[in-house]
């Protein structure tokens, strides 16, 4: 019984784990899809920019030019912040197959232990039995 209880106690602690990571890959997710919803602003405002054929003196085409640099760098680094979500994605996905499988593997153990405790039971009430027949 303490057995049962114990591999009880392991599958809740696997499951609380796994509802955890779930909750990871859900904050993951919608990070990802604010970088996504940023990035694509900063494309839109960088095109903008890139299209405006206003005549301007040298300072604000300077100044314009600089402003498209810097909003390519954040676009370039919300890209890499895309990728490194798609990879921590992948391994959080996996780390809850494999809590999953950690899960089915104590639920047949458990009941594997059930099964062989119902087994001694019974055995020892055939063993009961057979003594009070003999008497």
């Amino acid at each position: 019984m303490k057995k049962i209880k114990r591999l009880h106690l392991l599958q809740k602690k696997e499951n609380l784990k796994q509802k955890t990571t779930i909750s990871h890959l859900a904050n993951i997710k919608n990070e990802s899809e604010k970088c996504q919803k940023v990035e694509k602003e900063l494309k839109d405002l960088a095109d903008q920019k890139l299209s405006e054929s206003d005549e301007v003196n040298g300072y604000s085409f300077h100044a314009n030019r600089q402003l498209i640099q810097k909003l390519m760098e954040q676009r370039e680094i919300l890209i890499n912040r895309q990728e490194f979500l798609k990879n921590e994605e992948l391994v959080v996905a996996k780390e809850i197959n494999q809590s999953k499988a950690k899960t089915d593997v104590l639920e047949r153990k458990k009941i594997e232990e059930k099964i062989k405790l119902f087994n001694e039971n019974e055995q020892k009430q055939e063993e009961k039995y057979s003594q009070l027949i003999k008497r």
